[in-house]
């Protein structure tokens, strides 16, 4: 048992690094046109779920810049996004002006703490894997926030390429998504939305895939 979970380690270490290779690759020399077609899926998404409270995270330069989406829905919907704390986060109304965190984001200094409840949430990742888990930096913030959080919001991940493996290389307390969005390529786990994955798939751009959380 021990030894298979260090292969599974050792696998996610190995996706970690080339996904995040590429993904600065990525940024470097594509136009960031490109990632407009998941803010307009991402709206659609929005719309299709009636979701009014919407964590989403301030991005880096390789991470689709949500800020956009968040200013064209801003008299309609309640934005969120982190705020780094201790080994996790706490929820923080989106609100000028920013400054650059030691963690090199930037963040809001608007510190009071968001204790409802967000409908949906859209997740950085590095990659997913076959069961549609999310592989991150590595440092579990998002993972203990959902942990803790005590109910669980529609969760949808978003790259700027897709870096999606058929292996499982996740481990038990990675998150899984219901949508993964990417420019060209889009996935929804199997279950929940099933009946709508039609209806969703004409309203969307790109193609779609469903995958089972195994």
């Amino acid at each position: 048992m021990a030894n298979s979970r260090q292969k599974t380690s050792n696998k996610k270490e190995e996706f970690r690094k080339k996904a995040k290779e590429a993904l600065k690759f990525e940024a470097k020399f594509s136009a960031k046109s490109k990632h407009y077609e998941i803010l307009r899926n991402l709206k659609t998404i929005i719309k299709f779920t009636n979701s009014k409270k919407i964590l989403i995270f301030m991005p880096t330069y390789y991470e689709p810049n949500l800020l956009l989406l968040s200013k064209n829905l801003a008299k309609t919907h309640e934005f969120y996004i982190p705020f780094m704390q201790d080994v996790s986060f706490k929820m923080v109304k989106l609100r000028g002006p920013f400054f650059k965190s030691k963690f090199g984001i930037r963040e809001t200094r608007y510190q009071n703490e968001f204790k409802g409840r967000v409908d949906l949430a859209v997740v950085p990742v590095i990659g997913v894997d076959g069961r549609g888990a999310r592989i991150g930096h590595g440092k579990g913030y998002y993972d203990i926030f959902f942990d803790r959080l005590g109910y669980r919001p529609i969760i949808i991940f978003v790259e700027i390429k897709e870096m999606f493996t058929e292996e499982i290389v996740s481990q038990s307390h990675d998150i899984v998504c219901d949508f993964y969005l990417t420019p060209r390529k889009n996935y929804l786990i199997r279950g929940k939305y099933d009946r709508d994955f039609i209806n969703l798939r004409r309203q969307c751009s790109g193609s779609w895939r469903r995958i089972s959380n195994r």
